[in-house]
This record gives structure tokens, sequence and C-alpha cells, in this order.
């Protein structure tokens, strides 16, 4: 229970000190995304900010906890993402950012599983043969 506390408040950290880079590169960018905060009259580096956040913070919920997390690592990735959830709901956010929002949460419980997955094939392979 401790390391889960812990996870979230790295998950927070994390989130706040990377949302404008990711809010630039891949909302702006890759998404061409013009909802949520880029329709109010907002310095595009906050619009920037305020966009990427959520969706980081989904993304980095479910793969802190999926690779670090321990006991009930799922629930607590859901319960985590409970206030960003309620901030876009009170937003009347549309349904682009409802489905990106489920988008990178799945993509980041795949990313995790991915990265368990070969963790565990690489520490059950077989180890290099050493000359001696």
């Amino acid at each position: 229970m401790k390391r889960n506390i812990i996870l979230v408040l790295v998950l927070i950290i994390t989130s706040l000190l990377l949302a404008m880079s990711f809010g630039n590169l891949i909302i702006s960018r890759l998404f061409s995304f013009q909802g949520g905060f880029a329709t109010f009259s907002l310095p595009s580096d906050l619009g920037d900010f305020l966009n990427g956040l959520p969706f980081l913070y989904f993304f980095l919920s479910t793969l802190l906890f999926g690779l670090f997390g321990k006991g009930k690592k799922w629930i607590w990735s859901v319960i985590s993402v409970l206030p960003i959830l309620y901030g876009l709901f009170y937003i009347e956010s549309g349904i682009e950012i409802w489905f990106w929002s489920v988008v990178f949460f799945a993509s980041g419980i795949i990313l995790a599983k991915l990265i368990r997955l070969t963790v565990s094939k690489l520490r059950h392979s077989n180890p290099p043969m050493v000359i001696k």
C-alpha cells in the first residue's frame, strides 16, 4: 500500500512536469486536436498543458501501476484517475476527449503488459554461453 501511494505521488509529479511537452507534441502536432481547452482564449503553453495533462495522466497511471504497482494495482490505477474524470465531466468535454482518454488508458495497460511479458521472457531465457 505504501508503494502504491508513492506511485500516485510520482504519477502526479511526472504528469505535471511533462504535460506541456506531451500536449504540444501529441495533441497539437499528431492529432491536430482542437477540443477541450484549445477553444478558450488561453496562452498556447497553458492550452498545451491543459490539453496534455489528462491524457498523459491516463497513460502514466496505467503504465506505472502496471509495471510497479503491488496488490490491487488496477484498482489503484482507476481510483487515481477519478479526479481527472470528474474534471473532464465538469467542463462538459466532448466525445473526442472521452475517446482519447479511453485510448490512452488502454494503451498504458497494453504497454505495461508487453513490458512485463518481455521482461519475464528475458528472465526465463537461457543465459548466453560464456567462453572460458
